[in-house]
């Protein structure tokens, strides 16, 4: 079903919650790899240790080490590094965010893989396909727990929009004086730029509005009064790049001279190698 989730910008977005079915193929997936680490880890520990230095006690206690390893420790650590996107969602396109569409950490995946060992794996995935049955996201109990559930991921490549500089804006833009930017409102702006028209208009204006307010902070003098906000982000960020290129590019001769000198000795002391 499609759901809205705001951003960290406060802007809403949609999203797909995956279905029960799709969930249980993944998990699925995600069983063949932990049964292979179930079957692979106790060998490889019977090769090292030996299997005449192997008593009773020392056998449970590694048998408990590799069941919690295997159905924790690693869907937790692989959640965990990736986002959400254990090896059965990447393969099926699904992801784990929270509620407020945020990535997951690492308390919310521990909840996630401590509750998913009783919910399926001790109840055979019964409880947790019931649960999911019965409300809108798919969400199972340790969901519900972490605060979490899982999306449809668009895995299409997204074209980049590249800078441009709008026209009436050209006289302006070579004249201001564009102070230094923060690293993340420069962040902001250009992936504003780059996903524009996948808001809704009425947030797409909001949002512009925003960053064209906190640009203007560093940008004198302000543009002509009635310029569109996304025109004038669109000149600052274009205009910004063009004179850090031209900047880059009178530091070359000299930079070039300085490496070049590197390799001439002091005091005219002859090379060796030549």
């Amino acid at each position: 079903m499609a759901d809205e989730i705001l951003t960290g910008e406060g802007v809403a977005l949609q999203v797909s919650a995956a279905s029960v079915l799709v969930r249980a193929l993944a998990w699925l997936i995600d069983a063949v790899v932990v049964v292979v680490v179930l079957v692979v880890t106790p060998l490889t520990i019977l090769a090292i240790i030996g299997v005449d230095r192997l008593d009773q006690a020392l056998a449970t206690a590694i048998m408990l080490a590799i069941v919690f390893f295997a159905f924790i420790v690693v869907p937790v650590t692989v959640e965990t590094l990736s986002h959400g996107r254990s090896l059965g969602k990447l393969a099926l396109g699904l992801q784990v965010i929270r509620d407020d569409g945020g990535p997951v950490r690492l308390r919310h995946t521990a909840v996630r893989g401590l509750i998913g060992f009783f919910e399926l794996w001790m109840m055979t995935g019964g409880l947790a396909f019931i649960v999911a049955m019965f409300n809108d996201r798919g969400k199972r109990v340790g969901d519900f727990l972490a605060g979490t559930y899982v999306i449809r991921v668009r895995s299409a490549p997204r074209a980049i929009t590249g800078l441009w500089l709008p026209p009436q804006l050209a006289a302006w833009a070579q004249l201001a004086d564009i102070r230094p930017l923060p690293a993340g409102l420069a962040l902001r702006a250009r992936q504003f730029l780059g996903r524009a028209r996948q808001f809704p208009p009425a947030a797409r204006h909001r949002l512009g509005l925003r960053l064209a307010a906190q640009l203007e902070r560093h940008v004198a003098p302000a543009p002509p009064w009635g310029t569109y906000p996304e025109e004038f982000i669109a000149a600052v960020l274009y205009e910004r790049r063009r004179r850090d290129q031209e900047a880059f590019d009178r530091r070359q001769p000299r930079l070039h001279a300085q490496l070049a000198g590197i390799d001439v000795l002091p005091f005219a002391v002859p090379d060796p190698e030549s």
